[in-house]
């Protein structure tokens, strides 16, 4: 059977793209307020050098970026043409540079290397492929990737990294692992605009496959040729951006099932997602105004129940933009 897993029917939204983006927020938030206290699981931590659910959240938020983009390019091309396009993204894409480096401490640039920050800078990186074939795009994230890994490997800016003085999220350099999320992202919007139905889940499961291995792999050490290369969200190591990158694949199939086969959803999640930078920035501001009185060695008991009071919170906002059908972009 063929569905067509474009649009909605009744708002022109693509269904499983905002429960993928709404299931993204609901882990950002998950991850980032539990992962203060200690009774919590490690899964909900990140570390300097493993694989937890929390350094799952943020790659497939940059995944989800990326078929955004090419959705929106697009749009915009057939609009206004490719050059107020291209203007347009760019301005976007500088202008949550800005943001976030107000959000995350204008004064310390140590301080900037964080998601806002790294999405902007990738979405500036994949500019000039986005509206290019698959396999140009595809060539594109590969070379930004491998350009990354070498620089780490044979420059002072990896052993910088692996010290206690090294930034997250790679840091300046960061982005250009992080755009091969981002332009990944962009192939599986490709396959929903093409309408292919059925064939995406097997698509979407290869490619899953296929790049977790790819992680796995270089993770590895290779007798004569490489050490073992650590799975970590904070040198952004090839390991960990293919990994993460193969597990957004699945998560995308997962929601192409439920919404675009199976015709089903989640409501909750779709709230979520109709607002993801109001409610990201919303968030943080909402824990650094608690930080001071979070209990880090508090039981699990007391750290789930505060949770849920800081994610009422944080959802009531997202249903009062979506109930009053307030989109708020750059």
């Amino acid at each position: 059977m063929n569905h067509d897993t474009r649009t909605s029917a009744t708002n022109g939204r693509i269904e499983s793209l905002d429960q993928l983006r709404g299931y993204t927020i609901f882990g950002m938030i998950l991850v980032n307020f539990l992962g203060n206290f200690r009774s919590m699981p490690e899964l909900f931590r990140h570390h300097r050098e493993s694989y937890s659910y929390a350094d799952t959240i943020a790659p497939l938020f940059l995944f989800i970026v990326g078929m955004g983009f090419r959705l929106s390019f697009q749009r915009r091309v057939a609009k206004e043409g490719i050059t107020a396009a291209r203007w347009a993204s760019a301005k976007r894409y500088s202008i949550l540079i800005l943001i976030g480096v107000v959000v995350y401490n204008p004064f310390e640039w140590r301080d900037w290397w964080d998601a806002l920050v790294d999405i902007g800078f990738s979405g500036l990186l994949a500019l000039p492929f986005i509206d290019k074939s698959a396999r140009v795009r595809l060539a594109a994230a590969w070379g930004y990737l491998l350009l990354y890994q070498a620089l780490f490997t044979w420059s002072p800016y990896g052993a910088n990294q692996m010290t206690g003085n090294g930034f997250i999220d790679g840091g300046p350099l960061g982005p250009l692992s992080w755009v091969f999320n981002l332009l990944l992202g962009t192939l599986a919007y490709d396959w929903i605009e093409s309408g292919m139905g059925a064939a995406l889940l097997k698509r979407a499961l290869a490619w899953g496959l296929a790049l977790s291995l790819l992680g796995v792999a270089f993770h590895l050490e290779w007798p004569g040729i490489k050490s073992a290369w650590p799975f970590s969200q904070r040198y952004m190591t090839m390991p960990y951006t293919l990994l993460s990158t193969g597990l957004a694949f699945f998560a995308f199939a997962s929601f192409h099932w439920l919404c675009d086969i199976k015709r089903g959803r989640l409501p909750h999640l779709t709230v979520l997602g109709m607002n993801p930078l109001v409610i990201y920035i919303f968030h943080m501001l909402l824990m650094g105004a608690q930080r001071d009185w979070i209990e880090r060695g508090a039981p699990a008991w007391k750290a789930l129940g505060l949770f849920a009071c800081f994610y009422l919170i944080c959802y009531a906002v997202a249903w009062r933009l979506h109930k009053d059908k307030a989109i708020i972009k750059i």
